[in-house]
């Protein structure tokens, strides 16, 4: 079936059922008859040969089935908001750029706040800003109104942080060496260094705003990156104590190796693999993750379910790929999952060690993150050239496992249906114990998922331990 698309100035994206479902949702409008209404207008662009469509036509469209499916109020009260597939123009002085939430979450990450944090006050501003209606705001007017959104959240202190974290911006300037090429110096990234040890975001900004003011004070311009770092490390001595500072000069360390890290973190599908290894990749500093269900996304393209059966099926139901071709109705139900899995899991494992190759050859950091991320499938013959560091994320809560998918269905506009997941959670469970078990044989540590602050913490753990391993290993002095 081809594709529809809604055409944008600067090119083009997938239409999606779910922004509409988006939509209607806070207006009240239950989410079968959102989800009936966003299938209508899709059959509708289908049946009119309207494959590529702009917003405008789309929202013409859009507001017309929802007169009609749900009546005048509810599309008169959606007529006054800026829909989801609507850009929102940010103005300053002659320049016109998108508003972006993943943008405004990252200045706020840059301003101290967690990754939690920072993506719940972006969402907020963002919901705000449509439903007033608002297609294009003032830089000035979007700073203050963000602010606000910190003030209600997080009360008067965070708001007036987050208005002056620009304060000062520009004037001091850190060098690798004298003479080379500087870069401004920046309070977010400095505590987002802090952050990556384990300090809170408040404490992170506040120490981070103390260093500056004294370089300030000093009469400071140009700060040379060794005695910037060494500033550091004595101030959170002060602070903070002598575990904290060893740790910023390990992860330090880890971020000016010649050696890629490569980081594996594994686990079942709902325990949040994927935000803790973007919040991870955020705070080392690494641009490459690669999530293994995209892998093997690549193989079903590439290779037909005749050819490949289990690849064509989820994780936890691969094994009915199997049954009719080797005869598994003797072995048990457990049997039966674990060797699909594993056959899903030696198959797509054979892309995850080809990007590790490559990795390991350009000398690039990455993470790995998936189901599939199993350690023993994973060995590679460049495996000496990195820091490998493993790890696997749970859920030992099944109440809180289960409601995880119910969050993840709401979120992707039931792109990801609970119900499928909820059917199979048996198998999932299964699934997760066998790589726990896994995982105690083979030393590999357990990061427990409840709380993604936490989760992060316990990594961050994992990554110093590995890394004051490696040195003595290395003979490599990671406290300079």
């Amino acid at each position: 079936m081809d594709e529809v698309f809604v055409r944008l100035k600067r090119g083009r994206w997938p239409f999606s059922k779910g922004l509409l479902v988006e939509a209607l949702l806070p207006l009240g409008v239950s989410p079968e008859a959102a989800h009936a209404v966003a299938h209508t207008v899709e059959e509708r662009l289908r049946r009119e040969g309207r494959l590529e469509v702009s917003p405008q036509a789309l929202r013409r469209l859009f507001l017309e089935e929802v007169a009609l499916a749900l009546g005048p109020e509810v599309a008169e009260a959606l007529s006054r908001q800026t829909l989801p597939f609507e850009e929102i123009l940010v103005a300053e002085g002659r320049r016109r750029r998108p508003f972006s939430k993943g943008l405004l979450a990252r200045s706020l990450e840059d301003a101290g706040f967690s990754l939690k944090e920072a993506h719940e006050i972006a969402k907020r501003v963002e919901r705000r800003l449509r439903q007033e209606g608002v297609r294009q705001i003032s830089a000035r007017r979007l700073e203050g109104l963000v602010a606000e959104e910190v003030r209600a959240l997080h009360g008067q202190e965070a708001g007036r942080r987050y208005r002056e974290r620009l304060l000062w911006a520009g004037e001091l300037f850190v060098e690798e060496k004298p003479g080379e090429p500087r870069v401004p110096f920046s309070k977010g990234i400095l505590a987002q260094s802090l952050m990556a040890i384990g300090l809170s975001p408040d404490r992170a900004y506040r120490l981070a705003r103390e260093i500056e003011m004294g370089l300030h004070q000093e009469g400071v311009q140009v700060v040379q990156r060794d005695r910037l770092r060494r500033r550091v490390y004595e101030t959170l001595l002060r602070e903070a104590g002598e575990e904290m500072a060893r740790r910023y000069l390990l992860l330090r360390h880890l971020r000016r190796s010649v050696r890629p890290v490569h980081i594996l973190i594994g686990g079942v599908t709902g325990v949040g693999k994927s935000v803790l290894a973007s919040a991870l990749a955020y705070r080392l500093g690494i641009t490459h993750i690669i999530p293994s269900d995209a892998v093997r996304e690549v193989f079903r393209a590439s290779f037909s379910k005749d050819l490949l059966p289990t690849l064509h099926c989820s994780t936890f139901e691969a094994w009915r790929a199997l049954l009719p071709n080797i005869g598994l109705e003797a072995e048990s139900h457990e049997a039966r999952v674990m060797r699909g899995f594993l056959d899903q899991v030696a198959r797509v494992a054979v892309g995850l060690r080809a990007i590790q190759e490559r990795s390991a050859l350009e000398g690039t950091s990455i993470v790995l993150e998936g189901v599939h991320v199993v350690p023993r499938y994973l060995e590679h013959p460049h495996r000496e050239q990195v820091f490998t560091i493993p790890m696997l994320l749970v859920l030992q809560d099944e109440r809180l496992h289960r409601d995880r998918f119910l969050l993840r269905d709401r979120e992707t506009g039931h792109a990801r249906p609970q119900e499928k997941y909820l059917h199979h959670f048996p198998e999932i469970r299964l699934i997760q114990d066998h790589l726990l078990r896994w995982a105690q044989e083979e030393g590999i540590p357990v990061i427990p998922g409840e709380d993604l602050d936490e989760a992060i913490e316990k990594a961050l753990e994992v990554l110093v331990a590995y890394l004051e391993a490696q040195g003595r290993r290395l003979g490599e002095d990671v406290r300079a």
